[in-house]
């Protein structure tokens, strides 16, 4: 691969993950005024409507490469399979797995997403990492756990909180690989579009199943400016360029390459809590967020071919 196509590719992939870093700070504006299922029907549905503007655009001017829009209706069934593992099961499992645990226990099961992946590209791709890589992947999953272990480990572990984490953890994995799988016959576009198709509808009928009888309660968010605000950078960023981003950059890259940066989602959540929230920030958390980014250098550091 062109050295410079690899690094746009490394670059979309830290900025992708840089969105979701500060998609936790919105996600809390939003959950403030709506529940989960309604913030998350409102985040996908616009991200979808924002998405085919952008579809029907590079289809009338017959963009190429990662915005190249010629899917139709009968050659979608494959992409099925990616919008259900990402977004559904990996919201609903994260979700619902943070809920029955603790924020310690679920931060170290989460961060376990790299290796996890890193394996499976070995198993079900045949990529082949180097030593060195594996290593730092190991690493910066360190700084995760130790960014984690300084939080308060307080409140019960549940045994279906554990299950529903793993089921995130897997979820996170089958989306890389999917992604990476399917992108040599579907461009980033037309991945992240069905993607946010299929979060559409699939949040959009827990929303109304939620709020049955109650449609006061759905309709209610759409009168708070905070909620607005926080909508607008989850569908529109963390939806709809985080993903096309990230999409691009399994296309180009291995998947233990592009599975590592999630690790930085970690770091820019924690500061976006320091700088906006007021969150403390000590000499631990410091250390923590150096040795997650070296981490994630020495992955991309030495790329196999």
């Amino acid at each position: 691969m062109p050295r410079t196509r690899r690094r746009i590719a490394i670059a979309a992939a830290a900025v992708g993950n840089g969105i979701f870093g500060f998609s936790f700070m919105f996600s809390r504006m939003a959950l403030a005024v709506a529940s989960p299922f309604t913030m998350l029907m409102y985040r996908f549905v616009t991200a979808f409507l924002v998405l085919g503007l952008i579809a029907l655009w590079a289809k009338r001017t017959g963009q190429t490469g990662w915005f190249r829009f010629s899917l139709r209706a009968g050659q979608a069934a494959p992409l099925c399979l990616l919008g259900l593992f990402q977004p559904v099961c990996y919201f609903l499992c994260e979700s619902y797995g943070i809920s029955l645990t603790n924020a310690t226990f679920s931060g170290v099961i989460i961060a376990l997403v790299p290796i996890a992946a890193l394996g499976a590209g070995v198993l079900a791709l045949g990529e082949k990492p180097s030593l060195s890589q594996v290593g730092f992947a190991l690493l910066s999953i360190a700084g995760v756990v130790l960014m984690t272990l300084q939080q308060s480990a307080q409140g019960e572990v549940q045994p279906l909180g554990v299950v529903l984490l793993l089921g995130a953890v897997a979820s996170g994995v089958l989306f890389n690989l999917c992604s990476r799988k399917l992108s040599a016959q579907f461009s980033a576009l037309e991945r992240t579009v069905v993607m946010m198709l299929i979060g559409a509808v699939t949040f959009t009928a827990l929303a109304l199943w939620e709020n049955r009888g109650r449609w006061q309660q759905l309709v209610a968010p759409l009168g708070s400016p905070a909620f607005l605000w926080a909508l607008l950078y989850l569908s529109c960023l963390s939806s709809v360029v985080a993903f096309l981003l990230l999409n691009y950059a399994n296309t180009e890259l291995p998947v233990a390459q592009t599975s590592v940066f999630c690790n930085l989602t970690t770091v820019i959540s924690l500061l976006a809590g320091v700088l906006f929230l007021g969150e403390p920030f000590g000499l631990v958390s410091l250390l923590a967020s150096v040795v997650i980014v070296v981490g994630v250098w020495g992955v991309q550091r030495r790329p196999k071919a």
